[in-house]
């Protein structure tokens, strides 16, 4: 899709987003290895039940993150609480040891 837009040929946010929506990961979530966190945002508008989801399906070390409107951080990426959202993101990659 990266290179279909640079040539023009995708010109409007609908298509992406289309394309994106079709996107199923579903087959292949059990088979992440990796440490993963999941970010969980309180009245999520685009993704509503996606990451309990996929944290349930995850068979790896996993962890998971309720952001909320306590915190000021609710919403999809946490628009109005960015420091909020990266300490969360940033302590949890600082008590991983390199290369896991």
């Amino acid at each position: 899709m990266p290179r279909r837009s640079r040539r023009g040929e995708i010109t409007d946010f609908y298509t992406p987003a289309t394309l994106i929506k079709s996107l199923d990961i579903t087959n292949v979530v059990g088979r992440i290895k990796m440490p993963t966190l999941v970010l969980d945002y309180e009245n999520e508008q685009f993704y509503p039940g996606r990451p309990r989801m996929m944290f349930d399906r995850l068979t790896g070390p996993k962890d998971c993150v309720k952001l909320t409107a306590a915190t000021g951080a609710q919403l999809h990426c946490s628009p109005m609480a960015p420091q909020q959202h990266c300490e969360v993101v940033f302590d949890w990659l600082r008590g991983k040891p390199a290369g896991s």
